[in-house]
């Protein structure tokens, strides 16, 4: 424990003597200690916190995390009773990147898990570079099958501009082309256009399909209008298909995403079904209703609904969240602004009059001591080693000082006054 202690990070300071300097630094040096429990997820895509977000690794700056490590979901029997039905698990290395993600099935409901498939995340750079996808639902849970194999190129701002699918052939026994996905950004690095290509498998230059979505946003930055195009190959034109429309409340976090769907009798777009959400007074997630639109009612059936569970002593800067793709639908809102416990899932059955529990998600965490061991530029000091197990050695070239050692918890361990060398 000792060790750990030492190890996790070293903020200090060194005071003149003048007052007014002395309490300026002093105030710099408690807002660098809690800038330590902060950490920032880049993604790569702009706008989105969904799917193969957060591909740039994460700038750890120290502190003590809670790490999602799994997810259990329980689903409505015949006898109106919820069993496990799936489980989804991260594996991470230290640096705290996610190297596995594996989804487990309940076998015919008999509480037994096995697995389904895994992605195993590759990284150069501190990026992923490879996501390759191995399946167990033919063997038992006892061997691997290449499935699929992800590749991800970025530009020279960091940001994914080609993402490739290969198909594994096994009668081939390699990998053909799937799919490229090309990224599209703006000049503020926004995402304002991405396009799949589909190929024939296994003859992979023909293509097969095409969709393309173009993104705009609003004053404030915030996506605003996701548009969906599908490729019409005999007169090589793209067609309206789809769009999602986002709207966002005063303190601009998603309240409204509506889907819509393209009318060419009437050359426009129809809205087919809404998600809306509520939010706590911790700004956590509360509750996101499904609705479909009722041409005959003339009015919204909001007849679905997730309501959510926080523990709000805990925010979004407390947790290491990995990428991950579950529920697209939902997950363009932020579901992680708190630290998410559980979700209950439910549906309204009219001629009943009721709301029926049909589902149960419970989010479990594991506390992480992250690790900050890039060296602190002082001018006139330096300190060796970072990290530090027993003993560290301190050159102060500016006179007498104060020096304060932390741990991870900001709790104040050495207070001591310094000379010189020491």
């Amino acid at each position: 424990m000792i060790k750990h202690i030492l190890t996790a990070f070293l903020i200090f300071g060194f005071f003149s003597t003048n007052a007014q300097d002395r309490q300026g630094l002093i105030h710099r040096a408690e807002a660098r200690l809690k800038s330590l429990n902060l950490v920032d997820f880049q993604s790569p895509y702009g706008h989105e916190d969904i799917g193969l977000n957060n591909m740039n690794n994460p700038v750890f700056r120290g502190g003590v995390k809670h790490r999602l490590d799994r997810i259990e979901t329980q689903a409505r029997d015949n006898t109106g009773t919820l069993i496990p039905y799936q489980r989804f698990a991260f594996t991470y290395n230290s640096d705290q990147q996610l190297t596995d993600f594996s989804y487990y099935f309940n076998e015919g409901g008999a509480g037994v898990f096995i697995l389904y498939s895994v992605d195993h995340y590759f990284y150069e750079s501190n990026k992923v570079v490879k996501i390759e996808t191995e399946s167990y639902e033919n063997s038992g849970g006892s061997l691997p099958i290449k499935v699929r194999r992800t590749n991800l190129h970025y530009n020279d701002k960091g940001l994914v501009d080609l993402l490739g699918k290969d198909y594994y052939v096994e009668w081939l026994s390699k990998y053909v082309p799937e799919s490229n996905k090309i990224f599209v950004y703006d000049n503020n690095n926004r995402l304002i256009q991405d396009t799949i290509y589909n190929f024939y498998i296994p003859d992979s230059n023909r293509i097969q399909s095409a969709y393309r979505k173009e993104y705009t946003y609003n004053d404030q930055g915030l996506l605003k209008e996701e548009r969906q195009y599908l490729l019409d190959r005999s007169r090589s034109i793209w067609l309206a298909y789809d769009r999602n429309v986002y709207t966002y409340d005063s303190n601009n976090f998603l309240k409204l995403k509506s889907i819509e769907v393209w009318d060419s009798v009437n050359s426009n777009f129809s809205i087919l079904r809404q998600y809306r959400a509520t939010y706590d007074s911790f700004s956590g997630i509360y509750l996101i209703e499904h609705g479909f639109w009722d041409i005959n009612a003339n009015k919204w059936d909001f007849n679905e609904k997730i309501e959510y569970i926080n523990d709000n002593s805990f925010g979004r800067e407390d947790l290491l969240i990995p990428p991950y793709e579950i529920y697209p639908d939902i997950e363009d809102f932020n579901l992680f602004n708190r630290k998410l416990m559980s979700d209950t899932y439910s549906r309204y059955f009219p001629s009943l009059n009721i709301w029926r529990i049909e589902g149960k998600t419970t989010y479990i965490y594991s506390e992480q001591i992250v690790i900050n061991t890039e060296d602190t530029k002082l001018e006139g000091v330096s300190f060796y080693p970072n990290p530090v197990e027993s003993s560290l050695s301190i050159r102060n070239q500016k006179g007498a000082g104060i020096f304060e050692l932390f741990n991870v918890q900001g709790q104040k361990i050495i207070h001591q006054e310094v000379v010189g060398y020491a």
